[in-house]
């Protein structure tokens, strides 16, 4: 027995939590933040590392998302199959928007850039998978004529459907995210839309490559609008202004003052820098393998 001594109790390291338990928590998060407890180290993240990030998360999302939209045509009951996976991404879609809105972190900037992303997927293929075509007077193939205002009224009506679709959407996350921190999710959604309207304007107008045979049976009958096989003055036009606000949106990502604000704007110039690609692909005359396998499983 020792007199005069304290006894002190050293404290036991915690032990770090393995298997599902380590990746618990971060799906919480991104399912409700406020649910665990959470610190962002993005602070000390170069500018470079942000637009790799940036690059894989959107190339990867881009490149998948399309080629499962592509795959899923095979059968009708791989078209039901895409329709119910693509509703239920859709709904957790607009749970990360709502939920990220407050939050002025690189990874809620993310997490809201994928919630814009899968509701414009949603849109997607509910029209592409031939869900909300509208009714059948507008499914008619016809004969091919030169481009003309009344030529462009009636390829309008024939996505008029999808069009509304689109702009549900787009009115669902502006409406979440008005006048909140994070809008990044509306900001994709948006930007994937006008994206997709200038592709459609210039195959109308003229495009070396198309893209012919890539749509499913029931949506052969929007080829009739497609224009003449050769480049219309609109494609460089288009071109020079995705280029414009690429270089735009790159520069205020990398003079941005916080972390989420230069997240947030990569990720936008990514998409961007990918727009710049499609644009360049249907004014060549060549044919990127980027989705074969996905077409080999569809039986394209």
């Amino acid at each position: 027995m020792s007199v005069g001594m304290d006894t002190v109790q050293i404290p036991l390291a915690p032990t770090r939590p393995t298997g599902w338990r380590a990746w618990l928590p971060s799906l919480l998060r991104a399912r409700h933040p406020d649910m665990v407890h959470a610190t962002d180290i993005a602070t000390r993240e170069t500018t470079m590392r942000v637009a790799l990030r940036s690059f894989g998360v959107v190339v990867a999302f881009w490149w998948s998302t399309t080629g499962v939209v592509f795959a899923l045509e095979r059968t009708p009951g791989t078209r039901l199959l895409g329709l119910v996976v693509a509703s239920a991404l859709a709904l957790w879609g607009a749970s990360l928007v709502y939920l990220e809105r407050d939050r002025d972190t690189p990874s809620a900037a993310r997490r809201s850039f994928l919630g814009g992303a899968f509701l414009w997927t949603w849109a997607q293929v509910t029209f592409y998978g031939g869900w909300i075509i509208g009714p059948e007077a507008l499914r008619l193939s016809i004969p091919a004529e030169p481009p003309s205002w009344s030529f462009a009224v009636r390829a309008v009506l024939s996505m008029f459907w999808y069009q509304l679709v689109m702009l549900g959407v787009l009115a669902t996350t502006a409406f979440f995210t008005h006048k909140r921190v994070n809008r990044v999710g509306w900001y994709t959604a948006a930007l994937f839309w006008v994206v997709h309207q200038v592709a459609s304007i210039n195959i109308f107008l003229g495009v070396e490559n198309p893209g012919r045979g890539f749509f499913p049976d029931q949506l052969v009958f929007l080829e009739s609008y497609f224009g003449p096989v050769q480049n219309s003055w609109f494609l460089p036009f288009t071109l020079a202004c995705v280029i414009t606000y690429t270089v735009v949106t790159a520069v205020l990502a990398i003079r941005g003052r916080t972390p989420a604000y230069r997240q947030g704007k990569m990720l936008l110039t990514v998409i961007g820098a990918l727009s710049v690609l499609e644009l360049a692909v249907l004014g060549a005359p060549i044919q990127l393998p980027l989705w074969e396998a996905f077409l080999a499983v569809r039986g394209y």
